[in-house]
């Protein structure tokens, strides 16, 4: 019977414990009004990170809304790219979404 609770336990405690580590990232396209620019091609990728080859490369377009979302399996820093152009970095964070605002002229 106490063999039976112990691995009932102990399995509870290794589902307990699997959270979700997805790494999700939210990019907002706008202009200088603030006003939403759908149809950007944004481009999050790395190429190389202190000497580790990184294959990240994945695009997305800007809805209606100005908003391109990504989800990746683990975190990382990931440069930031709409329409060819490069606007800065994004760092992803186990199990948390970031959001980055990018503004056009």
């Amino acid at each position: 019977m106490s063999l039976v609770l112990f691995i009932s336990v102990i399995g509870f405690g290794f589902i307990a414990c699997k959270k979700n580590k997805t790494c999700k990232v939210l990019i907002i396209v706008q202009d200088t009004l603030e006003a939403p620019l759908q149809h950007k091609v944004v481009r999050l990728w790395c190429d190389e990170v202190e000497n580790t080859l990184c294959i990240i490369d994945d695009t997305a377009r800007t809805l209606s809304d100005g908003t391109a979302r990504f989800e990746f399996p683990n975190p990382a820093i990931l440069k930031v790219y709409v329409n060819g152009a490069p606007e800065g970095y994004v760092e992803l964070k186990a199990g948390e979404e970031v959001e980055k605002t990018i503004t056009l002229p």
